[in-house]
């Protein structure tokens, strides 16, 4: 029996080859409708100091761009350009780092971090990874170095610069049953 070039049909693909998707009956219909509609989001834009002075140069413009609903931040995204040394094009250089910021917060709430969902679809928060849970009996035991990273990026997305360092002060001394609370907590 020669199975070379047989195709497998799937009940979706026979409707929408049938019907227009525009068709009321139509069953993408229903998730369609849950995508239209208005999503109230908030773009805040600053100028991204960290990367202006890790890259440790005169002539570096960086943003930084966070995506917020409902008080929550969805994302951030990173933007920056080196001004060219001739003059010329300054201040599309310094537009370019600002659209890339916005462009990466944007690209990071939808697809990296798949928060952003169409309709009124709750976001389910997923369980604390193997990884950043304490077991019981390292109760004692200092925090891993990726409990620390990890709490790092959620203090960064998720507090104010006076709590930052308040809280980024804490992670050395903390234990891994204090870090795994922590990590809880940013995830609610």
């Amino acid at each position: 029996m020669n199975t070379y070039g047989k195709r497998t049909s799937y009940p979706i693909r026979k409707i929408a080859v049938r019907s227009s998707v525009q068709d009321k009956k139509h069953p993408l219909r229903e998730v369609i409708e849950k995508c239209i509609g208005t999503h109230d989001l908030r773009v805040v834009v600053e100028e991204d100091f960290s990367t202006i002075s890790a890259m440790k140069r005169d002539d570096v413009v960086a943003f930084i761009c966070s995506i917020v609903r409902e008080g929550k931040v969805l994302s951030q995204g990173r933007g920056s350009v080196i001004l060219p040394s001739s003059g010329r094009f300054l201040t599309r250089s310094v537009h370019s780092a600002f659209n890339s910021s916005i462009a990466d917060a944007a690209i990071r709430a939808t697809k990296v971090l798949d928060t952003f969902r169409c309709g009124n679809e709750t976001n389910t928060v997923s369980p604390i990874g193997e990884a950043y849970r304490a077991k019981e009996d390292e109760e004692s035991a200092p925090a891993t170095d990726r409990q620390k990273s990890y709490l790092r990026e959620l203090i960064q997305i998720n507090l104010d610069e006076d709590e930052r360092e308040k809280w980024e002060s804490q992670l050395g001394e903390l234990t891994k049953q204090e870090a795994s609370r922590m990590i809880a907590s940013f995830q609610r």
